[in-house]
């Protein structure tokens, strides 16, 4: 289920909700307000540096990624 981080316009207060979809109702947990505006979230991802297939990450010749280096 995705996080989705929300900002209270009545009393500021900034909040997580896990939501099972963006349109579902929410409200401020402190001040129980539903004037909450939803926060433009970052999502960070991690790499190994390989593909899913397990070749080494890159492209071309000078990235490594035709197995000549």
């Amino acid at each position: 289920m995705p996080v989705y981080e929300y900002r209270c316009g009545a009393c500021g207060r900034e909040f997580e909700q896990y939501l099972a979809t963006a349109v579902a109702p929410v409200a401020c947990p402190a001040c129980a307000s539903p004037d909450v505006k939803r926060k433009l979230s970052v999502v960070a991802v991690r790499s190994s540096g390989a593909t899913a297939a397990g070749a080494p990450a890159g492209g071309g010749c000078c990235g490594g990624g035709c197995g000549c280096h």
